[in-house]
């Protein structure tokens, strides 16, 4: 068994190498090449690698880092101010989605109670996939980076909260508001607590942070874990913890210096190592059973609407919050990506006989080429993004737009 893990974990290595040198050279966000060829040496084409626990394992691994990653780059003020100009962007942008991805699911046959769980699955952004190709762009650090990820993690918590609700609907066969305000309850006390963990408690960690004896990553890490930890307790994801525990770590907890090590250790693990494993798993899941007869027009119609209702409606939010034509373009292309959640919720919804295995595929498949579609098109607006507005230090709602 260690041989055939190892194995695995060698062709994978050389996959994101070879990914990753042939596509940087011509300026392709390496995402692209990690997801097709993870459907390439996974189990539909050539077989090479199976899911195994072990694989699921560094993928989530591949997550946790990213945006643990994530957050030690990101000033928290920038991210709160971000949160808060976000907000327009974020509702309209999961409302239309939502919307046009409900109708088509109808159109296509689906049951009432399906389509509702059709249209949630494909309002849940994939802020880790968007990250990589920013990151990979060299636009992580950019105004549109910071209302596209607050956005996004606002439209997850609008997909959990309300999931939690149909899912209610589903156990007892009727709503029931009291779970409803319950999930919510759960999403504002997990942001409290960690917002004033951060905000207060950080600084007392100044010595364990700065001191080299002190072992900052290894004490970042127990922290993103237990952050990680109380989001999964309160039903929420475990990458948002992993998100605010990086947050605080900044320059007032640890020396300059300090920081900029952390951030690179942990830059080396999430995008050379673990998250590559976790967009060549994606791959995994694809079936070519989603592209027969009127599933592949299923597929096709709801991708497409997906795509278009959200472009237009994040897009459109963003121009009224005085970006560009071409970075409210990028907004609203950079939340159209699909992955980790809506393959989390589309597996609840299997397991609960909600969807069959067919419409599972074709869930699967559309998140597929919504995640090829995001890197195309931030690509070609990504000229046009505005880089030069300072992100270091304070910063205000008014100055992000």
């Amino acid at each position: 068994m260690p041989d055939v893990i190892f194995e695995q974990l060698l062709i994978l290595m050389i996959v994101v190498w070879t990914v990753a040198v042939i596509l940087n050279r011509i300026g392709i966000p390496t995402v692209m090449g990690e997801l097709v060829m993870g459907v390439i040496v996974g189990p539909s084409v050539l077989g090479w690698i199976h899911p195994s626990e072990i694989i699921d394992v560094l993928a989530e691994l591949g997550i946790f880092f990213i945006m643990l990653h994530t957050g030690v780059t990101t000033e928290p003020r920038e991210f709160f101010a971000a949160l808060r100009v976000s907000l327009g962007v974020a509702i309209v942008g999961a409302l239309v989605p939502f919307g046009v991805s409900l109708a088509v699911a109808l159109a296509f046959g689906l049951p009432f109670i399906s389509a509702v769980f059709v249209g949630l699955i494909m309002t849940a952004t994939a802020v880790v996939v968007t990250l990589k190709i920013l990151h990979d762009l060299g636009l992580q650090n950019t105004r549109v980076a910071r209302v596209i990820i607050a956005s996004c993690v606002i439209d997850d918590l609008f997909a959990l909260v309300f999931f939690s609700l149909v899912l209610g609907i589903v156990n007892d066969g009727a709503t029931n508001p009291a779970a409803l305000l319950l999930v919510a309850g759960k999403a504002a006390l997990f942001f409290a607590v960690v917002t004033a963990f951060g905000y207060y408690l950080y600084p007392k960690f100044k010595t364990a942070f700065s001191d080299r004896r002190g072992k900052a990553l290894t004490f970042l890490l127990i922290l993103g874990l237990g952050f990680g930890m109380l989001a999964e307790i309160l039903g929420l994801h475990i990458i948002l913890g992993a998100y605010f525990a990086g947050l605080f770590f900044e320059e007032k907890v640890a020396s300059a210096e300090l920081v900029q090590k952390v951030e690179d250790r942990l830059g080396g693990i999430a995008y050379s190592f673990l998250g590559p494993i976790f967009f060549i798993s994606l791959g995994f899941h694809i079936t070519f059973d989603a592209l027969k007869g009127q599933a592949l027009w299923f597929v096709l119609a709801l991708t497409s609407v997906c795509a278009i209702g959200q472009v237009l409606s994040a897009g459109s939010m963003a121009r009224l919050l005085k970006f560009s034509w071409t970075e409210s373009w990028a907004v609203g292309i950079g939340m159209c990506a699909r992955a980790e959640m809506a393959v989390i919720l589309a597996s609840l919804g299997l397991s609960l006989a909600v969807i069959d295995a067919k419409t599972f595929s074709i869930i699967i498949f559309t998140t597929f080429l919504l995640n090829l579609i995001t890197p195309i098109g931030l690509k070609l607006c990504s000229k046009g993004i505005d880089r030069t507005k300072p992100l270091n230090g304070e910063i205000h709602a008014h100055e992000i737009i």
